[in-house]
């Protein structure tokens, strides 16, 4: 028996991101040229791992990018089988969610296995409802839609119900999961491969989304992940899209497997994290033209003044270190400002993750109030690079002024010292 199939997942279309109207229209034309690419490849069937949807509560627009790429595949005769992800689970008040409403129009196969007293009940898909389906003679795919926490117990369930289930004609069994696997990323959780290993032997592929890195392990666990960057993290994963998979199981013992997958790369926006380290800048000023050179020598490297309208690219700018001066002199404003004219990107983010000098002053002598106070002034001043060469005399004025305005002093007296005093510091 042969077959060929495509896997995707996490297409999230309706993600405003960044409110832009174009990262949210990117989102859908990413999932349209995957579909195409299924009818291009002349696929049997398409295999949907959640996530098909940013949220539960949907626009009219957004629904009509999911309904017009599902309406392509109808028309080629190719079913599309789906399970339900985490942000698009329906609300418990609601009795049909969308994904739901796509199976009643026959856009999807939507796959899922109820629970009863603690065992799963498997079921031929009929009437919009069942937990597997065949899609080719030969073929059976079995859907578990996203259940977080409980997903260990659901997974080894599962296994013990299929060791029971009939298998006659079955030739390739595909499993589709809205799950990840332990470590791929450190951030989010998974199955380990032990947990996810009782399914091995009942199981030929097993199709997962939810992490939006891709992955594979053994030649029988695959997630393709996200078609778009949902965010500038995401955009070093560059070979990620979907999967086309040929099965043949005429393959022998001694061959590795019934099928070969590929991993296809879909077109998505260009995203450009960049990094600036601030530790050896002497003043604002020196960062700003710093910044400006770096900047523009990054764009011509990249080949931004030949990007045309479409290609146009999210650009991060990031500052890193340890800020020599003030925060409040870090004018995040200009420098976005500044990736705008350089760049001409689509959106421009600037982002400080500098941390500043540690503040605690450390002294072993007894000190007046008065001595304490200059003290701490002095050592602020000196991790300042623009006030250390005078920061006694720095400390000393701002004390004085205070001094003055406790005295009563008016604004104009207390501003005609300062301006004196601050000519005779910069002498």
């Amino acid at each position: 028996m042969q077959a060929r199939f495509l896997h995707l997942a996490d297409c999230h279309l309706g993600k405003l991101q960044y409110n832009n109207k174009e990262r949210y229209n990117d989102f859908g034309r990413a999932f349209v040229h995957i579909i195409e690419a299924a009818i291009q490849a002349q696929v049997d069937f398409v295999v949907l791992a959640g996530d098909l949807f940013e949220k539960r509560a949907l626009d009219a627009r957004t629904l009509n990018q999911a309904m017009h790429g599902l309406e392509k595949l109808k028309a080629r005769g190719i079913p599309c089988l789906a399970v339900e992800g985490n942000h698009e689970r329906a609300y418990f008040t609601e009795q049909v969610g969308w994904l739901e409403f796509l199976a009643v129009r026959e856009l999807l196969i939507l796959l899922d296995a109820p629970f009863v007293n603690g065992e799963v009940q498997l079921s031929p898909y009929a009437n919009r409802r069942g937990s597997y389906y065949e899609p080719v003679a030969g073929v059976r795919v079995h859907g578990l839609r996203y259940v977080g926490a409980g997903t260990a117990t659901a997974i080894e369930t599962y296994a013990n119900a299929l060791a029971q289930y009939p298998k006659e004609g079955i030739d390739y069994t595909i499993f589709m999961a809205h799950a990840g696997v332990e470590g791929v990323l450190p951030d989010q959780g998974g199955l380990s491969h032990r947990q996810w290993s009782v399914l091995r032997p009942h199981v030929d592929y097993l199709a997962l989304g939810h992490i939006h890195k891709p992955y594979s392990f053994d030649n029988w666990i695959y997630n393709p992940g996200s078609p778009e960057s949902c965010s500038v993290t995401e955009a070093i994963w560059e070979e990620r899209g979907y999967f086309l998979v040929n099965v043949d199981t005429a393959c022998t013992e001694a061959e590795s497997s019934k099928h070969s997958a590929t991993l296809h790369a879909n077109p998505r926006r260009t995203f450009h994290r960049l990094s600036i380290k601030t530790d050896l800048m002497q003043s604002p000023a020196e960062l700003y033209e710093h910044a400006r050179e770096f900047l523009q020598r990054k764009a011509r490297d990249l080949g931004i003044q030949r990007l045309t309208a479409a290609q146009r690219p999210v650009v991060e700018l990031q500052f890193t270190g340890v800020l020599p001066f003030e925060r409040s002199a870090l004018d995040l404003d200009a420098f976005e400002k500044m990736v705008q004219e350089t760049f001409n990107p689509l959106v421009g983010l600037v982002k400080n993750f500098t941390r500043t000098v540690e503040m605690g002053v450390e002294s072993t002598e007894l000190l007046s109030r008065a001595e304490l106070e200059h003290k701490v002034l002095t050592d602020l001043l000196d991790r300042d690079v623009r006030y250390r060469p005078h920061s006694d005399q720095w400390a000393a004025l701002t004390v004085m002024l205070k001094q003055m305005a406790l005295n009563g002093a008016d604004a104009d007296a207390i501003l005609t010292e300062l301006d004196h005093r601050v000519k005779e510091i910069n002498k």
